[in-house]
């Protein structure tokens, strides 16, 4: 599934959190679902990049407890606020905006949000799957999208980017036993598109990041489907990247061929969900 000749599985000169372009010094980033292992790693990438103020949100207190720990040994100059919150919590997403536009005020506003927190249901055929689990995907993947979006809305700076996590599978050929996590993650690309339509002033790009075995659900998804996948490496919350707002992008992606087709993919409904063929001019 190419979109540019040239396809990354690891970090390259273009994406380095040390170019100045791609700087997040002054800016207020908070990642939800920070305690997986896409968010650890981008929570490592924007602090490389310059970030000062940085929230990181999630359920699993202990998790992230030791993550904090050590990114603030690593950059002791950042300020870094843990803040416990299931997606699914409005209480508590609300109480952890609040809290982390409090924590910022000084120094900055929330800039950029990350939603890294997802649920992958048991991949199993519709016929045979439990039906319970089968729905906690669309609960988390789609309700808890939609209840962060609203506070991203309320909270966050008029002009901030909201990446949300999607999946290259919304996308594939039933053939994997996987209905549950593709259809609510397909539901969770028009989810974002509507919002993003909705709130013109900001920047919301949906990014399949890739499948990490080392995390909970890569491992799930490796184990289940018998297929190993490979991670990718995540660019869209510069100043480079405005072009692919509302969009939907693989991060593998290469950037500079991205960079070079600006505004063909920016005037025209390239990686945006449609049917194919439609509308046609029936004379």
């Amino acid at each position: 599934m190419n979109y540019t000749k040239t396809q990354h599985e690891a970090p390259y000169g273009s994406i380095s959190p040390k170019l100045p372009a791609l700087s997040a010094a002054g800016k207020g980033v908070l990642i939800a679902g920070a305690s997986s292992g896409i968010g650890q790693a981008t929570a490592r990438a924007f602090l490389e990049a310059g970030c000062e103020c940085l929230a990181l949100v999630s359920r699993r207190a202990n998790i992230l407890s030791q993550l904090a720990s050590g990114l603030k040994a690593q950059y002791p100059k950042s300020q870094i606020v843990t803040l416990i919150a299931d997606i699914q919590d409005a209480a508590a997403l609300e109480a952890a905006f609040t809290s982390a536009k409090d924590t910022f005020r000084a120094a900055s506003s929330i800039d950029v949000v990350l939603n890294c927190a997802g649920y992958q249901p048991d991949l199993a055929p519709i016929a045979k799957a439990d039906l319970a689990d089968w729905w906690s995907g669309f609960e988390v993947n789609v309700r808890g999208a939609a209840t962060l979006a609203r506070f991203v809305a309320s909270h966050a700076s008029p002009e901030a980017v909201f990446l949300q996590l999607g999946t290259a599978g919304a996308f594939f050929p039933a053939q994997i036993p996987m209905s549950a996590y593709a259809i609510s993650k397909l539901a969770l690309v028009k989810l974002m598109e509507y919002f993003g339509a909705e709130n013109p002033g900001l920047r919301v790009v949906t990014v399949h990041p890739g499948i990490v075995p080392n995390t909970e659900g890569g491992q799930k998804m490796v184990e289940q489907s018998g297929i190993v996948w490979t991670g990718d490496d995540i660019w869209a919350a510069s100043d480079e990247a405005k072009f692919l707002k509302n969009k939907f992008v693989w991060a593998n992606w290469d950037v500079d061929e991205l960079k070079a087709r600006e505004q063909e993919i920016a005037g025209s409904p390239e990686l945006m969900v449609g049917l194919n063929g439609f509308p046609r001019n029936v004379q």
